[in-house]
C-alpha cells in the first residue's frame, strides 16, 4: 500500500465521518515523495492529516493561527485541565510518552470536540497555544532528555 492509500483509508476509515458531520471541506490537498497531506477547515478549526514516512498524524490549528498541535499534544492538555489521571504502567513515566492509536485519537477528537473548538476559538487561542507550547516543550525533554534548550 502507497502514501497516498495509507493516508486516504486513515482518513475514511477513523475521520472522513466526523469532518462531514461537522462541515468540514477540504481545502488543501499534498502528496509528495514519502509523504502525504490533506487540510481541511470549517467555521471553527483547521484539521490536518498528515502521513509521512508511513506515520499517520493528525493536527488542528485555529482559524486565526497558523500554528498546528498534533491531537497527542491537545488530549494530553484536556486530560490535564480535566483532571483525568492517565493511566500509568511501570514502563511510562509521563502521559506525553505514549502516542494515541488512530481509533482512539479520533473517538476523544468526537467526543471534546466542543472543548477543542473552545481552545481554538478567537478568545482563546493564544493561552491555549501557549499551554500546547510548554506541554510540547515537556514531551521533547522527555524524548531527548532535559539538555534541551527551548
Amino acid at each position: 500500500m502507497g502514501i497516498k492509500e495509507y493516508l486516504d483509508n486513515s482518513l475514511n476509515q477513523y475521520y472522513i465521518g466526523i469532518l462531514n458531520n461537522n462541515d468540514y471541506e477540504l481545502i488543501e490537498s499534498v502528496i509528495s515523495g514519502m509523504g502525504g497531506m490533506y487540510r481541511f477547515k470549517n467555521t471553527w478549526l483547521n484539521f490536518e492529516i498528515v502521513n509521512d514516512r508511513g506515520i499517520i498524524e493528525t493536527r488542528i490549528s485555529s482559524l486565526f493561527s497558523e500554528n498546528f498541535y498534533d491531537l497527542d499534544l491537545i488530549i494530553a492538555l484536556l486530560n490535564r485541565e480535566n483532571k483525568i489521571e492517565p493511566v500509568k504502567s511501570k514502563y511510562r513515566k509521563s502521559d506525553l510518552s505514549k502516542r494515541l492509536s488512530l481509533k482512539n485519537e479520533s473517538e476523544l477528537f468526537k467526543n471534546n470536540l466542543s472543548q477543542i473548538n473552545t481552545m481554538f476559538n478567537q478568545l482563546n487561542f493564544k493561552e491555549s497555544e501557549f499551554k500546547l507550547d510548554k506541554i510540547g516543550n515537556e514531551r521533547a525533554k522527555l524524548l531527548f532528555g532535559d539538555n534541551i534548550d527551548f
